[in-house]
């Protein structure tokens, strides 16, 4: 398991942030409820087609560039701070995630902690799709609550709370288990498409060797 430190919630007025993998997910235990797909790549809605990209960490994604320069006005940015799925039980807190020295997105090492994508969009944002990550399980804290997603039905409702108090309400649409090295993360971490939520976890077939899950279970979800 690799854990990640957390990041602060100012967006970044950094140069162009580039490569950032998000962390493994790594231990004996599986994921209660679990069924390896056929192929670890069986979903409830057909994946986009894109070219696999290089997995050079268990839980991995290449996030897409986004030229970080200074805009003329700086919008405020209003954090997520918890989601729930209250038909599976979920309701957890979400702290603000960046990028560590390794280029990897850093994650809270406690799986009942969700992290924040803080480059990306925020339930408030007009466009593109808003990500929370977490550890399946970890050693020393045992299986965390995203694990349930593997069972989550389409049309299930999720709820995120931002900081300054509002709501905003979800269904699921898709719910995808894929090959670490076929996920379309242009797609996930897309930042003008139309607003959704997408939920992160590991899953599927545990690999003794590398002690990581050999796919990401991706779930979006649709305004309501």
């Amino acid at each position: 398991m690799h854990h990640r430190v957390g990041a602060a919630v100012a967006v970044p007025l950094a140069a162009t942030v580039a490569l950032a993998c998000l962390t493994g997910c790594s231990s004996a235990d599986r994921v209660p409820g679990g069924r390896p797909l056929s192929g670890d790549g069986a979903s409830s809605a057909p994946a986009v087609p894109v070219a696999p990209t290089p997995a050079p960490s268990a839980f991995s994604t290449a996030v897409p560039l986004r030229d970080a320069a200074l805009p003329t006005e700086v919008p405020a940015v209003v954090a997520p701070v918890r989601v729930a799925v209250p038909s599976l039980g979920i309701d957890q807190a979400v702290r603000p995630e960046g990028v560590d020295p390794t280029g990897a997105m850093a994650l809270p090492p406690d799986p009942a902690v969700a992290g924040w994508w803080r480059f990306g969009s925020t339930p408030a944002s007009a466009v593109g799709s808003t990500v929370l990550a977490a550890h399946v399980d970890a050693v020393g804290y045992g299986i965390g609550p995203f694990a349930h997603l593997v069972d989550v039905p389409v049309g299930t409702r999720v709820t995120v709370t931002s900081a300054d108090g509002t709501t905003m309400r979800y269904a699921v649409a898709t719910v995808d288990l894929l090959a670490k090295t076929g996920v379309p993360w242009a797609s996930v971490f897309d930042h003008d498409g139309p607003r959704r939520l997408v939920l992160v976890t590991c899953g599927g077939t545990f690999d003794t060797a590398t002690h990581h899950y050999r796919s990401n279970l991706v779930v979006t979800a649709t305004p309501l």
